[in-house]
């Protein structure tokens, strides 16, 4: 069995001697540990990308009687994507699986070394969680992910999201591409 990345420092070097937390060797840091009252208690997630000076990308989960409803606006690029309905059980497992991906132990900054004639340009995003009785967990970065990123685009683009997480434009451009 591969160890677990850690979500701070995406190093390997984790010990699961802890459970049901993790510890991660190389920042010194413990991670994970029961998710069931997260699950329990999300209302909305938000992720914004974008690209300074720039138009934004966004998705929008939020927690409804029936389910959760997933919705933009793409401003730019998909200004026609109608509001995504899920059932219970599918928010249930979308919520099981977003917290499988440590984010509630991820940094609350990821930032690059950018060169300031490149600061304008950089890629950017941020994450918001907003809990029924706990502070909205909120993580942002600047040219820099988190080791999990690309796991989680894989689970939002699993429920026929639009991959956001890559480079404003890209994804109108693979868009128009599948529907020629």
């Amino acid at each position: 069995m591969s160890p677990t990345i850690c979500p701070q420092c995406g190093g390997t070097n984790t010990s699961p001697a802890t459970l049901p937390l993790l510890y991660c060797r190389d920042c010194q840091i413990e991670f994970g540990g029961d998710h069931r009252e997260l699950v329990a208690t999300t209302r909305q997630i938000v992720l914004n990308t974008y690209q300074q000076g720039a138009a934004s990308q966004n998705l929008t989960f939020t927690k409804t009687p029936a389910g959760a409803t997933i919705e933009g606006p793409f401003l730019c690029y998909y200004p026609d994507l109608p509001e995504i309905y899920i059932d219970h059980q599918q928010w249930q497992q979308l919520l099981t699986d977003f917290y499988k991906l440590y984010v509630r132990d991820w940094k609350a900054e990821y930032l690059a070394d950018v060169a300031p004639e490149h600061a304008d340009s950089a890629f950017g995003w941020d994450l918001k969680i907003i809990f029924a009785d706990l502070e909205p967990l909120l993580c942002k970065g600047q040219g820099l992910y988190p080791p999990y990123w690309t796991a989680l685009m894989a689970l939002f683009t699993s429920f026929g999201l639009p991959n956001i997480g890559k480079a404003l434009g890209q994804n109108f451009l693979q868009l128009q591409a599948q529907t020629s």
